[in-house]
């Protein structure tokens, strides 16, 4: 005996078909609004701000500090003093890669290398533009990986270094993490990434006082007879 089909169980195909397209969605739609990138800046010149990272539930990096002008290696000053006078380029922007004329040896991110940001808000990019500055770019104290690739003389790695920094802050406002940072950056960011274009950023202004409590290294006091407080 052939077995019947209710009614009331019967789905139209469409229906399904419609339903699973709109949970695609949905499931695409949220995936990328959690990639985002955001720079809380404070234009001060010896906190100038952090960088957190969420690239989805349980995949957040943060506290990711940004370091002054007391900070030794690669510091553009004049870009740090720039934010510190007149302001912050708030606003949305992508990330980009590198102009042709940077003759940069990678055009997108590379370990040790600078992740460049793009304004797509107008006023960020106004802000930039008056102070000589196309984007914003993270970078660490050196780059050596890449200034390796420029040279086979072990002695003119730290000049093909200082020269790639020098190319950076001509058409960028640089913003100085460490070495072991970008290191840890890097590999979270290739984890969590399939294409730039995923990636929304925001720059922010940010209270001194919140970074400084995050940022400022910690202090260690000693009482009288050298023991520690």
């Amino acid at each position: 005996m052939k077995s019947r089909i209710r009614k009331q169980d019967y789905v139209h195909p469409l229906f399904i078909a419609g339903l699973f397209a709109l949970l695609i969605v949905v499931s695409l739609s949220s995936h990328a609004s959690a990639f985002e990138i955001i720079i809380k800046l404070t234009g001060h010149e010896e906190f100038p701000g952090m960088v957190s990272v969420d690239a989805g539930t349980e995949k957040k990096f943060d506290r990711l500090c940004l370091l002054g002008i007391e900070a030794r290696g690669s510091i553009d000053v004049g870009f740090v003093m720039t934010l510190a006078e007149k302001g912050i380029p708030m606003g949305s922007y992508r990330v980009s890669k590198a102009f042709s004329q940077e003759k940069w040896p990678t055009s997108s991110f590379s370990a040790n290398g600078a992740l460049r940001f793009m304004p797509q808000t107008e006023s960020a990019r106004e802000f930039l533009l008056a102070v000589g500055k196309q984007g914003l770019a993270l970078h660490a104290r050196d780059f050596y990986p890449l200034a390796e690739k420029m040279t086979d003389n072990p002695k003119m790695i730290r000049f093909f270094s200082d020269q790639l920094f020098e190319r950076l802050a001509e058409r960028w406002g640089t913003l100085r993490i460490s070495n072991w940072d970008m290191g840890r950056f890097h590999d979270f960011y290739r984890r969590n990434m399939q294409a730039d274009q995923q990636w929304k950023v925001r720059v922010e202004a940010s209270n001194l006082q919140t970074i400084k409590n995050i940022c400022a290294p910690l202090k260690v006091q000693r009482k009288p007879g050298g023991k520690l407080e």
